[in-house]
């Protein structure tokens, strides 16, 4: 990825980001990309597949 992004966070949410990346065995920035896509997800900015791969599930019609 080539694509930089740069966020100012507080520094109690970046520790606590930083620990939750490490109990996954993932890095921060894998964090930080998936809750990206998930936000995007809900907001129905990502289609029917994207979202179950994110296990955010459809309402019922």
């Amino acid at each position: 990825m080539s694509n930089h992004i740069v966020v100012r966070v507080d520094p109690a949410d970046k520790e606590l980001a930083v620990k939750v990346a490490t109990a996954r065995g993932e890095d921060l920035s894998d964090l930080v990309r998936r809750a990206i896509k998930i936000e995007l997800a809900r907001l129905s900015f990502l289609s029917p597949e994207e979202k179950k791969a994110l296990g955010i599930l459809e309402a019922p019609k």
